[in-house]
């Protein structure tokens, strides 16, 4: 059965890349296993790195046309719609798809506000092509290498990947340097009242949060603080703890025998129908199945 492309009205893709525990996902794809032979427009909020291992494909990404032989990538930024045809021979291509997050960790942090962030912001670095035959082969051999270690999985192979990834997007982000939206260094002041929000959102993620308390502890008004929080990590108070309680619940499902209505209940959702649709929406598997899949439980 041919693949295809699933996307909502907006071509936003509707699969889930990776994990909320490892996010990242690797595909090894042959263009011809496509629906009409050709990977239709959407976009994701990840960032994608493709490499061509056989054959010669068209890219158009972000308004872009690249046309791309055996050994040649592209590194297309999140959010950026893209589309990929076959241009000569069986074009095969290797896809490493990663959440920003990834990379950056702790949301709000410098790294992420004063690098990542203006990065993936910048219409400038909608897609960086990268040719073997330049100084690019040095990122291309990192790429490479991130691709048999997460195909392999000796041990600590996600700190590994994690290194590798951080050392060539600092490389690129360094090259780019010039192409990056201005951005003021994050106040400390500003840290440390982020940090103060986390703590608390981490120490109390298992019951109902109040959003009253949770300003208190800056002070702010709500709606300020709801607003800060969103500046400083790019995403919103409930979603990030709705991504904090799924992560504890991964943690609980592989290293504990508990049930899964135990579980929810812990993590601070108020039923394990709750707790599944969450959990479903986040990694396209329910607590069982993931459960099923990646218990280290004996």
């Amino acid at each position: 059965m041919k693949q295809i492309i699933q996307t909502d009205d907006s071509l936003r893709e509707l699969c889930i890349h990776g994990t909320p525990d490892f996010p990242l996902q690797i595909n090894h794809d042959s263009i011809d296993d496509f629906q009409d032979n050709y990977i239709r427009c959407h976009w994701h909020g990840e960032l994608e790195i493709s490499i061509v291992t056989e054959g010669r494909v068209l890219y158009l990404a972000g308004g872009a046309p690249y046309r791309m032989e055996t050994g040649h990538g592209l590194i297309i930024n999140a959010n950026v719609p893209h589309m990929m045809t076959p241009a000569g021979g069986n074009a095969r291509i290797i896809s490493i798809i990663v959440q920003p997050a990834f990379l950056y960790g702790a949301p709000g942090s410098c790294t992420e506000l004063e690098l990542l962030r203006p990065y993936l912001e910048s219409p400038d670095l909608a897609s960086i092509p990268l040719d073997p035959d330049s100084e690019d082969s040095d990122l291309l051999e990192i790429f490479h290498e991130v691709d048999r270690l997460c195909f392999e999985k000796p041990f600590a192979y996600q700190l590994e990947v994690h290194g590798l990834l951080c050392t060539a997007f600092g490389r690129i982000i360094r090259k780019c340097r010039t192409k990056l939206p201005h951005s003021r260094p994050v106040s400390t002041g500003n840290l440390h009242r982020l940090q103060v929000l986390l703590d608390y959102v981490h120490e109390h993620y298992s019951a109902p949060l109040s959003l009253t308390d949770l300003a208190a502890r800056i002070p702010m008004s709500r709606e300020n603080c709801c607003r800060f929080f969103r500046q400083m990590t790019g995403c919103t108070i409930s979603e990030y703890l709705n991504d904090y309680r799924i992560s504890r619940s991964i943690h609980l499902m592989k290293t504990s025998d508990q049930s899964i209505t135990a579980i929810a209940a812990l993590t601070g959702f108020s039923s394990a129908s709750r707790f599944a649709a969450a959990f479903c929406a986040k990694t396209g598997l329910l607590p069982s199945e993931y459960r099923r899949n990646h218990s280290t439980v004996s």
